[in-house]
């Protein structure tokens, strides 16, 4: 029997290309490096140090604004240079900013390393998905992103763990360690992409040194892409939540401590890591509205058991099962909508688009989130959530669900439009 599995696991790795698996090993150390840092964000800056969770919260949101505009700039240049150059400039620039946040204890100089840390992050994912895209054909961008998923959860799993565990004293000090142990982590996965990760794959090698002139008028002027971008902006509010409100919220309203946050974001990062490969093959064929309406309702349930963890504190299980069945439907989906939609040579700026929703909606939701923690208000806040959450199964249903390329699955999409 074990040997049936080494087997099928086998099997199962040589589907895909050498780079790619890489690629995903380089993603494994870079969230885990994040991972050890992600979680604890907000509560060293706004608890620890002292600077409130409004001002915490204000600072992703420039930090996402700025990223924004740098991405805007640099998606061009992955067209027409190639992403791998991008890749590793922008993780230099991670490696940097988490090196130095723990020297944020000032509002102005927490403002200055938030900016240059979302600088990084926006410039690096549509670099990084435009990489990871040029190894199998269209039909199969829900798998990449599956993979690189897998990596990134198993990343921040752990990471969530070993952070935890360093910063479990509380203190300025531990949370010193935390950041530097933070950026060496980052420096290891740059070394991973630089020296074992193809600059392009063969196959795709025209993509990028005969570009075509691809303008951001194609990107503004498809309706289809943009009615996307629309659920996309509601899921990334969902998904923003657990990542950046949950932890201090269920530290400083239901009495958790960094050890059992950690645990937490282990148990969401364990099932995503053993289940998201198999769901995105399960996925082929599924409407991409179907799909993401799906993931509306569940993460409505979860926040709203989230809610009630200050009176139930054992609803936090539950709670974050449910929000990990969602996230292994919108993940994928979250990536493949995009590659269905974008032309081959126009590719990077699709998905720098999408990027930009990502920033936006994590900015503007850390934003309001953090103004609403520190004002008391919870149960706005979280009544706003599950009602936001509501509203993105309404809109996946009726945008992503009509007759059109968005409403199909990726694998019938890619058919239409060519594998590259």
């Amino acid at each position: 029997m074990q040997g049936e599995e080494r087997s099928r696991l086998r099997r199962a790795v040589a589907e895909y290309p050498r780079g790619l698996l890489v690629l995903a090993a380089a993603t494994l150390v870079l969230f885990l490096a994040r991972g050890m840092v992600l979680p604890f964000l907000v509560i060293y800056f706004a608890q620890v140090v002292g600077l409130g969770e409004a001002l915490a919260g204000a600072g992703i949101a420039l930090s996402s604004v700025l990223g924004v505009l740098a991405m805007l700039l640099l998606a061009g240049t992955i067209d027409r240079y190639g992403a791998h150059r991008v890749v590793l400039l922008a993780l230099l620039a991670l490696a940097l900013s988490h090196g130095l946040l723990w020297l944020g204890q000032t509002p102005l100089r927490f403002l200055v390393l938030i900016a240059l840390f979302g600088i990084a992050v926006n410039v690096y994912w549509p670099a990084s998905d435009t990489l990871a895209t040029t190894f199998l054909p269209a039909s199969r961008a829900g798998e990449v992103f599956a993979l690189q998923r897998v990596a990134n959860a198993l990343g921040l799993g752990l990471g969530g763990l070993l952070g935890g565990t360093i910063a479990s004293g509380g203190d300025q000090a531990a949370y010193r360690t935390l950041f530097l142990t933070s950026a060496a982590g980052i420096l290891a996965a740059t070394a991973l992409v630089h020296r074992f990760v193809p600059d392009v794959h063969p196959g795709q090698r025209r993509t990028f040194a005969e570009p075509k002139r691809v303008s951001w008028r194609v990107v503004l002027q498809d309706r289809r892409f943009l009615g996307s971008q629309l659920v996309l902006l509601l899921a990334v509010a969902g998904f923003t939540q657990f990542q950046v409100t949950v932890p201090p919220f269920l530290r400083a309203w239901a009495q958790f401590d960094e050890r059992t946050i950690g645990f937490l974001f282990a148990a969401n990062a364990a099932l995503v890591i053993t289940t998201q490969v198999p769901v995105a093959r399960w996925m082929r064929g599924r409407s991409f509205g179907t799909l993401l309406a799906a993931t509306g309702l569940l993460w409505a349930l979860a926040y709203a058991a989230f809610a009630a963890t200050p009176h139930l504190s054992w609803l936090a299980i539950p709670a974050v099962a449910l929000y990990s069945l969602g996230e292994l439907l919108f993940m994928p989906v979250s990536g493949a909508v995009v590659v269905a939609l974008a032309p081959t040579d126009a590719r990077a700026r699709y998905l720098a688009f999408s990027s930009l929703v990502w920033a936006v909606g994590w900015g503007g939701t850390a934003w309001l989130s953090g103004a609403a923690l520190q004002g008391g208000a919870t149960s706005l806040l979280w009544g706003g959530t599950v009602a936001t959450m509501v509203l993105l199964s309404v809109s996946a249903s009726l945008l992503l669900s009509a007759p059109g390329p968005a409403s199909q699955s990726l694998a019938h999409r890619s058919t239409e439009l060519g594998d590259g």
